[in-house]
């Protein structure tokens, strides 16, 4: 006994993880603990199972934490890692025990007893808490993480009597914990206190604010004057427990004056919300009645990554029943939990000699909410955390179906006056610009006066399943259904545009014909492409050349000494004297991806009576072709200049196809052309 201590005060270790437990009558009874956590609409509220705290504590000393860990909960969606780590910051007591166990407390509330001897009054011990998701094996952040500390107390043991400690109250310990949560950016976020004992701190770090007697709870108890209980407002990734003792007190221990005694904590999660795994439910039906009574099918979902069926081992995936019957709780996968980070196909096998191309598969997929998959491809299917799905596929009668979009076709290149005569790679390198196709980076056309028209090519529309003609929808999509016995012989398409436009330019032609193969039903991609003016393939760049009328024959010198070279520019012309020559050139290049046909271009020169200026008149040499077959005339015209027609096939790399003409003017003439 150290003389220096008045013998009187103090307290024996055993007596609080013996003696105390009786004490245990005066406690109410408690029958539930975990606060019920309150969720975000499309998630679960969870919690961690009694598996899941012996998974991750230990009854070793050191102990082995679990690592790793698939969380059981209580909901079994088991898709969210945990791992625990210890971190010492100062120093444990070297002949001291150091637990980190599942402990089962008052009332079968399970928990993780953190039993801890520090040997200075500084020292902190951290349980890191970590989630992973199970499939990415990235972070999983959790929301609404809820935990509550018990047995957070103080241990007044005695008061020292020596001349250098006379009135210094000393202590066993004295409980302090402080808790931290981290977001998947690493960034530290404080907890909501949501409750804490009356004798205890509000704010962190937590513990009792007695500084001079004890505030004792019994070990395994959940007395409510030591604990804490707090609540994170934002989604984490980590939750930190920081367990020490108050740094503002003085301590004694066995002899040793500055060595805390050995103390616990323990932690329980109260609760925490996440989306549950994605679920689907691959149903078969019907619309018409089977080929044959005999035909039976089998539904199937197939993982994309080794095509392999997942759903094998279920029983109720194969059909029975007759004519259009589907036997209740046949043909169906039931609900069937998926990877979210894969894609599937739902797919469909033959049961005997059921041939499946005597039918026709619709998929149609709905949410848990009731609104339908609207851009549903069954053999790309890709659900997310919280999705809830019902797939069927509807087998029929085959009916033709002719379907398509009316698409922005610019390659995701906004149209603009400042691009409209841009002709670098900015264009040209952009295979998905004005080629006709529907690209993913391109988006559909919606006008309510913009309209498909299915006919047989002959101006009869066909009878068909939906409107005829047809709006496009909200995204430029269209779908006409056909019964076998209205098909004609041949089918058209055929796009009218509204009257005021500003997709003036088509990249594909307003009327196409479908061709039409024998076993073949479904017709998607019939799309039409559409740009606005500014983002045209065919641009024109006409620069002049002013000269003293000496420019040569092939437009690429004079005939003076010396002989210049022209400088053609698309410079605005400023005072130009009368009687001055303009050799003009004007160049058209096809910048897309599309072949331009049957190309002509027209040019007036201003005229005084009709424009208020000086009058300009053709003048030699004859306009130029480049190709030659540009232009063949072998005068000058008059008024106006017209190329014949050419083609400007789309280019085969990087550099747009060209036709250049060439013409030259006289400015200001005194020749009366009226």
């Amino acid at each position: 006994m150290n003389p220096y201590i008045i013998p009187s005060t103090l307290k024996s270790r055993v007596t609080r993880w013996i003696a105390l437990p009786s004490l245990l009558i005066l406690l109410p009874n408690y029958l539930a603990f975990a606060a019920i956590t309150t969720c975000p609409a499309g998630y679960i509220s969870d919690e961690f199972s009694s598996v899941d705290y012996s998974n991750l504590g230990s009854t070793a000393s050191p102990p082995i934490l679990g690592v790793n860990q698939l969380l059981n909960g209580l909901k079994g969606e088991n898709y969210v890692i945990a791992s625990n780590s210890l971190s010492t910051t100062g120093t444990l007591d070297s002949g001291g025990s150091n637990f980190y166990s599942p402990k089962t407390l008052a009332g079968n509330l399970q928990s993780f007893e953190f039993f801890q001897d520090f040997a200075t009054k500084e020292s902190t011990r951290t349980v890191s808490y970590t989630f992973t998701n199970n499939f990415s094996k990235q972070s999983q952040a959790l929301d609404n993480v809820s935990l509550s500390i018990y047995d957070i107390d103080v241990n007044y043991v005695a008061t020292g009597t020596g001349s250098s400690n006379l009135g210094v109250r000393y202590f066993e310990f004295s409980d302090q914990v402080t808790i931290t949560g981290f977001t998947s950016a690493g960034a530290p976020v404080t907890p909501i206190r949501k409750y804490s004992g009356a004798g205890m701190t509000t704010t962190a770090p937590y513990r009792q604010t007695t500084t001079t007697s004890d505030v004792l709870c019994s070990t395994d108890s959940i007395d409510e004057k030591c604990k804490v209980s707090v609540a994170f407002d934002q989604p984490i990734v980590r939750v930190d427990v920081t367990y020490g003792n108050n740094p503002n007190l003085e301590y004694y221990d066995f002899n040793s004056i500055g060595n805390p005694g050995d103390q616990l904590i323990n932690i329980v999660f109260d609760g925490y919300c996440y989306q549950p795994q994605p679920r689907l439910t691959y149903t078969k039906a019907l619309s018409t009645s089977r080929k044959t009574n005999n035909d039976q099918f089998t539904v199937q979902i197939k993982d994309n990554a080794d095509n392999s069926v997942v759903t094998s081992g279920i029983t109720s995936v194969t059909t029975t029943g007759s004519n259009n019957t589907v036997t209740t709780g046949t043909g169906t996968t039931g609900t069937f939990k998926v990877n979210p980070t894969k894609t599937y196909t739902l797919t469909e096998a033959v049961s005997g000699s059921t041939n499946l191309a005597d039918y026709t598969a619709l998929y149609a997929c709905r949410k848990s909410d009731g609104t339908s998959v609207s851009t549903l491809d069954p053999k790309n299917l890709k659900l997310t955390y919280g999705d809830n799905w019902t797939c069927t596929i509807t087998n029929g009668s085959p009916n033709y179906v002719f379907s398509g979009t009316v698409f922005n076709d610019n390659g995701g290149i906004t149209a603009a006056d400042s691009t409209k005569q841009n002709i670098t790679n900015t264009f040209t390198a952009n295979s998905a610009y004005f080629n006709g196709i529907l690209d993913s980076n391109e988006s559909g056309i919606f006008d309510s006066a913009l309209q498909v028209t299915l006919t047989n090519c002959n101006g009869t529309k066909v009878i068909t399943s939906s409107a005829n003609p047809q709006t496009v929808s909200s995204s430029g999509k269209y779908s006409f259904t056909v019964q076998p016995s209205a098909l004609p012989t041949r089918i058209c398409l055929v796009e009218t545009e509204p009257t005021s436009w500003v997709y003036s330019v088509d990249t594909t032609a307003n009327t196409r014909e479908v061709s039409l193969n024998n076993g073949t039903y479904i017709y998607n991609n019939l799309d039409f492409g559409e740009v606005q003016a500014n983002n045209a393939s065919l641009v024109l760049i006409k620069s002049q050349y002013v000269h003293n009328c000496n420019i040569n024959t092939n437009f690429n010198g004079t005939t003076g000494t010396p002989s210049q070279t022209p400088a053609f520019s698309i410079a605005e012309i400023k005072d130009i004297e009368p009687g001055k020559c303009i050799a003009y050139r004007i160049e058209a290049y096809n910048r897309g991806h599309v072949d331009l046909k049957d190309i002509q271009i027209n040019d007036q020169l201003q005229v005084k009576s009709q424009t208020n200026l000086v009058t300009s008149v053709f003048a030699l040499p004859v306009p130029k072709g480049d190709p030659t077959s540009l232009y063949t005339g072998t005068t000058l015209p008059t008024g106006t200049i017209t190329s014949e027609l050419f083609n400007l096939n789309k280019p085969t790399g990087s550099t747009p196809t060209k036709a250049t003409l060439y013409f030259n003017t006289k400015y200001g003439t005194t020749m009366d052309t009226q």
